[in-house]
């Protein structure tokens, strides 16, 4: 494949599969689940629930189907398939073999759809993030040490901001961000996009469903990531309560991050797109102050979800608000880090801009300068 890139998350799913007898990939829809998982298991055999006999078989007779199969065996999109859920807990349950179950998944595995927590205890879970910056570029992983020593790390940095920037309006999906022309692109993520929400995202919602509104609360977004604002529940119209249900099932779906603010900081829980380049598409555009800096700040946030996961880290999503300034884009172990300095911040030693960093490392007990670069 011309585009195949190494994908740092196979370390990771090959240390699961000597561990446990289930492997779970999930990650954003199209973001290369199917194609790693068979890269690094060639002798299994792959069943895909997007064939419509498959998935009527296995819905309707669980037990039956997985005994016609010979572990290892890849079971993709099984999410279409909640029963088999249950009747793999009971092939497990019978023998314990290590990589037996690969399952992949554009949806959470979670209590929702019908899928309750069956293979708790028995499956090693992963989360497939859009490629890195090294990833796109064939660079090998690089572990981060603890964040406290980033400085230390980004002194053998890897890569200029022109590559940073360029990558931030591509994005780190498999197929677009290989597209040079603009043009298709767009028609790339508005196919996208339909499906997602047409399919996936309606597949939550028993009855109800709007996909106008799913829409509206996308282009609500689009308009504070051109200002370069942290969308939040203010800049949406309509009712709270349902608002975070449209994002809580956009979250399943790994279409947003939410990320909470820090327990020192005043702010009120934001989401993020899980994708830059699906930023730039939504904001229509990718120049000026507001839209560079969401672009990088979509692209940073992906870059450390994906070194703490892969690492097995487990990552608490914060950023610091104060009540006065930009907001402090993240805070790792107690470290303020902001991504995008403002001319303010670099002309002067300590400009307004630069009171809200101060304030998080005074709150998060911080006495060191940090500042963050991408290596």
């Amino acid at each position: 494949m011309v585009h195949f890139r190494e994908r740092f998350a196979a370390g990771l799913i090959q240390k699961l599969s000597k561990l446990w007898p289930v492997v779970g990939l999930v990650g954003i829809r199209q973001g290369g689940k199917t194609t790693l998982i068979t890269s690094l298991f060639k002798t299994a055999q792959l069943i895909s629930f997007d064939d419509f006999a498959l998935r009527h078989e296995a819905n309707r007779s669980p037990g039956p189907f997985l005994e016609k199969l010979t572990p290892p065996v890849v079971l993709d999109e099984i999410q279409k398939a909640p029963p088999i859920f249950d009747a793999i807990k009971l092939k497990v349950d019978q023998k314990r073999i290590p990589g037996s179950w690969f399952l992949t998944g554009s949806t959470a595995f979670s209590s929702k759809l019908g899928i309750r927590e069956s293979l708790t205890g028995r499956i090693g879970l992963v989360e497939l993030s859009p490629m890195t910056l090294a990833e796109l570029h064939h660079k090998p992983f690089r572990p981060m040490g603890p964040w406290r020593n980033v400085q230390k790390a980004a002194d053998t940095i890897r890569f200029h901001c022109a590559e940073l920037t360029r990558a931030s309006v591509t994005g780190g999906m498999p197929f677009p961000a290989f597209i040079h022309d603009a043009e298709q692109r767009r028609l790339y993520w508005q196919s996208w996009l339909e499906t997602t929400i047409l399919r996936d995202l309606a597949r939550f919602f028993p009855k109800g469903f709007d996909p106008d509104f799913a829409f509206l609360i996308l282009d609500r977004m689009a308009v504070a990531l051109r200002n370069g604002e942290l969308p939040g529940l203010t800049h949406f119209s309509g009712p709270a309560r349902k608002v975070r249900q449209y994002l809580s099932a956009m979250e399943n779906i790994f279409l947003v991050r939410k990320i909470a603010c820090h327990p020192e900081g005043i702010g009120r829980d934001v989401w993020l797109l899980t994708d830059s380049g699906l930023s730039g598409h939504l904001m229509g555009e990718t120049m000026g102050e507001g839209c560079t800096l969401s672009l990088i700040r979509h692209f940073i946030w992906n870059e450390v979800c994906c070194q703490a996961h892969y690492q097995a880290i487990h990552l608490t999503k914060n950023y610091y608000k104060s009540a006065q300034g930009s907001p402090v884009d993240f805070i790792l172990e107690g470290v303020p880090f902001r991504i995008v300095p403002t001319v303010t911040g670099i002309t002067q030693q300590l400009g307004f801009e630069e009171r809200p960093l101060l304030g998080a490392m005074k709150k998060t007990e911080i006495s060191c300068w940090v500042s963050a670069r991408t290596g």
